[in-house]
């Protein structure tokens, strides 16, 4: 005679079979909203471009949101100390950019640029000098020689002092032997305001910030810093062009907590990459002049050491900041 298995012993193996097939799924990555702290304000090109990003994350990160968290102060230096904080679960990551490395040698900071692990490069570009459009200057030339006239009496606002921005003014000025008064904000956006009310003479800064407003008429560029002319502003010469060889620019990415696990982070990349060949991120990154450029993190890490020991060697050979003082 055959035993019966009682329905209750049936329904519980079920049950437990399909919580071990449900699991899996549950805890597929990313299962919440993805934080991505930027240690400047709103309205900056790091800013400006992980908003782009973060409209479509959700397309291929199982509908969750990215949340971009501003945290600026310091240079950089307040939200990249928070961001050291944060748990390596993938949830929260944090914008990498030029600024970071600058800082990291012209001030006494707790993070170095080994702190994070790089996940991918998503950006890179040359910096402009823009001025506002009732500027009497026609290009670099004429700023140049007005600033050789009169030293320290050009205002130039920068995105913190120690950052990116700031550093790509100092080396400006050192190369073309002229002195100018730095005027630091906290961050790309606030520059901006300040040179679109006049409080500024000059900014230099990089794709998205300022592009908006140079479009509109209302701020106008005296040339890039670049290998080339930008394609929204092909009458602007490069600084090569105008028998200047100064070239700079600003790189941008995503790094995460080193605990984070390699697996989480495969799977960040993965998504990150995929919102690269978004066509309506592209289509965003060209309305802002934004010069894509990927590196996954192999490569991104190998380049963010050889632009740590590039702007080590530069803050000391022209003896600036405090940290080798």
């Amino acid at each position: 005679m055959k035993k019966r298995i009682p329905i209750g012993l049936i329904l519980l193996v079920l049950a437990f079979f399909g919580l071990t097939q449900a699991a899996p799924a549950q805890d597929k990555y990313p299962s919440k909203p993805v934080e991505i702290i930027v240690s400047w304000a709103a309205g900056g090109a790091t800013d400006v471009i992980f908003r782009a990003v973060a409209t479509v994350f959700p397309r291929y990160a199982n509908n969750q949101q990215m949340i971009v968290k501003n945290i600026p102060g310091g240079g950089a230096a307040i939200g990249y100390t928070e961001a050291m904080k944060a748990k390596g679960d993938g949830y929260t990551t944090v914008a990498v950019a030029t600024p970071m490395i600058t800082k990291i040698h012209m001030s006494n900071v707790k993070f170095s640029a080994t702190t994070f692990a790089p996940v991918i490069q998503i950006s890179d570009n040359a910096c402009y000098l823009m001025v506002h459009k009732d500027s009497p200057y026609k290009d670099l030339r004429d700023y140049i020689a007005d600033a050789k006239k009169r030293p320290g009496q050009i205002n130039m606002g920068n995105a913190g002092a120690g950052g990116g921005y700031h550093m790509a003014s100092l080396a400006f000025q050192n190369f073309v032997g002229i002195k100018l008064n730095h005027i630091p904000f906290e961050g790309g956006g606030p520059s901006i305001t300040a040179l679109m009310g006049k409080h500024v003479d000059s900014i230099i800064v990089s794709a998205p910030e300022g592009v908006p407003q140079a479009l509109a008429g209302n701020l106008k560029l005296l040339g890039v810093f670049g290998d080339e002319r930008l394609e929204k502003f092909k009458e602007v010469p490069t600084a090569k062009e105008l028998g200047i060889a100064f070239n700079i620019g600003m790189w941008r990415g995503v790094a995460v907590p080193k605990d984070t696990p390699a697996a989480i982070q495969a799977q960040l990349h993965d998504i990150l990459k995929k919102c690269m060949g978004d066509a309506d991120f592209k289509k965003k990154c060209e309305e802002l002049s934004v010069q894509l450029m990927y590196r996954g993190p192999k490569d991104f890490e190998k380049f963010i050491l050889a632009e740590d020991a590039r702007y080590r060697d530069l803050i000391i050979r022209e003896k600036l900041g405090e940290r080798y003082k």
